[in-house]
Parts: structure tokens; C-alpha cells; sequence
């Protein structure tokens, strides 16, 4: 049946199966008939939602292309400007849609071991298969052409990602050309024989928008960080994340653990 909306004021009208596609969500939950004497209705009896209406829009559209895909031709993830990111997220958790639109978006996990079993490829090759793509802000350490190996699984041996020394403060940026993340944790690993010289103890981790400091004292004994907590950040997912260090840096392995998601794409 068709149920007509008041979404933020502005109409409109969709079927019921539409509105119930995403089994288990809250938003499927609803609508499935049990709850509709504790809607909060309009004047003319319409189901009113107080969410951002072009935001909802783009969802209401997403579940209706859902509905007639094929693998062949999938249903485009909704195209969300960058400073309507962390709304249109914050109402994707809300509704419980992220399993459903996003695949295993709910599966914390290693982000540069997701993307490549993703896509197939190497996990140190990343950058070469337009995945990633790291950037310095100065280099005086392996070419930019082998930078990519430091988010394999194992990362360097005995040589490492670093800066030009001296040159500060310094930056390691890692684009995401093809998916969204959420960081939740990181490890890193410092090369031992540069650790006391040249691996800066603390540094901010900047998240899209969103910054945060962290530090670990790294020594030649212990300089793996093991598994950190990136608390603070709110439940955007970004495409963008990079390292400020206040000096130097000498990291022979870079791991990121959070979930994935597909880029967004024009619907």
C-alpha cells in the first residue's frame, strides 16, 4: 500500500515495501504495520519524520532503485556533498540502514586487508591498482613508487617510509580513491635503527575533519604501538586520513582497523 510522508515538512509518497526492503532495520521496523497508531501524523493524517528532507530523499531513492537491480546493474549509492556528510550518516546508524546499504560496513576489521580482498590484488599494491594514494609532505626515505608497501601485511624490512630529516613538521596523507573508511585503531611499527633519532613520539591523526592527538613512546625494544584507539571521532566515514608529526618520522608498517565502505556515487 502506499503510505504518503511529512518528511521535515516537505511531502512524500512511497509504497510500504519500499519503506520495509531493509529487513531488520529500524526504519523496516517502522513500517511494518505494528507501530503505525504511534506515528506522529500531520494535520492531514501523513506520517511525519523530523530528518533533513533532501537527505531522506536520497535514501527513499537508494530503496527504490534497490528494488529493481540486478548485479549486472547495482543500485548507485547515494552522491552526499561533503559538508552534508556527517548528517546523512548520523541518519543512515540512526535508521540501521549501514549493513544494508553498505554491505559488511558493520565488520570492524583491517582496512588495507579489506580493500585488497576487495578489489583482488596485493595488499602492498594498493596505490598501483588506484585504490589509495599516499602523500609526503617531504621524502628522504624509499621512492614514492615503493611508499605503497608500507601498508602491505608486513610493511618494509629494515627500511621505512620517512621524511627528509630536519625538514618539520611533517605529514603522511592516505587518499581513498574508490571507498570510505571509518579508523577506529592503528599500529604502527618505527624502524629500529632510526627509532631514537628520528620517530617522533607524538603526532595528530586528522580523520576527514575531525583531528585528535595521540602519542606512544617508541624505543628500540618496543617500537610497534601495537593496537591504538582513535576515541573521539564521531560515526563519519571519510576519505582522507593523515599523520602530523611535530618531526621526524621513520615508519616501517602502517595498519588502519575500522570499516569500508564503497565511495558514494552519483545517483
Amino acid at each position: 500500500d502506499v503510505v504518503e510522508l511529512n518528511v521535515g515538512g516537505q511531502m512524500m509518497s512511497t509504497t510500504r515495501a519500499v519503506l520495509c526492503s531493509a529487513e531488520g532495520s529500524l526504519l523496516s521496523g517502522m513500517f511494518s504495520g505494528n507501530f503505525d497508531d504511534g506515528h506522529k501524523r500531520d494535520k492531514e493524517g501523513r506520517i511525519f519524520l523530523d530528518v533533513d528532507p533532501p537527505l531522506f530523499a536520497k535514501v527513499l531513492s537508494h530503496l527504490r532503485l534497490r528494488r529493481i537491480a540486478s548485479p549486472d546493474c547495482p543500485a548507485p549509492l547515494p552522491h552526499v556533498p561533503e559538508e552534508m556528510r556527517p548528517e546523512y550518516d548520523m541518519m543512515i546508524k540512526y535508521f540501521g540502514l549501514e549493513s544494508f546499504m553498505y554491505g559488511d560496513v558493520g565488520v570492524c576489521g583491517n582496512i588495507m586487508q579489506r580493500l585488497a580482498e576487495m578489489a583482488g590484488v596485493d595488499q602492498a599494491r594498493l596505490q598501483e591498482n588506484d585504490l589509495v594514494r599516499i602523500t609526503l609532505s617531504s621524502t628522504g626515505g624509499v621512492p614514492a613508487s615503493s611508499h605503497q608497501e608500507v601498508l602491505g601485511a608486513t610493511g618494509f624490512c629494515e627500511r621505512a617510509l620517512e621524511n627528509s630529516y630536519g625538514a618539520n613538521p611533517n605529514t603522511i596523507t592516505i587518499k581513498f580513491l574508490k571507498h570510505r573508511v571509518r579508523v577506529e585503531s592503528m599500529e604502527l611499527r618505527a624502524k629500529v635503527a632510526d627509532v631514537l633519532a628520528h620517530m617522533s613520539n607524538k603526532w595528530k591523526f586528522q580523520h576527514g575533519r575531525e583531528t585528535i592527538n595521540m602519542s606512544y613512546a617508541f624505543t628500540r625494544l618496543e617500537p610497534c604501538t601495537g593496537r591504538l584507539d582513535t576515541l573521539g571521532f564521531g560515526p563519519t566515514f571519510v576519505d582522507e586520513v593523515a599523520w602530523v608529526f611535530p618531526r621526524d618520522f621513520c615508519l616501517e608498517h602502517i595498519a588502519l582497523y575500522g570499516r569500508v565502505s564503497n565511495k558514494s556515487m552519483p545517483a
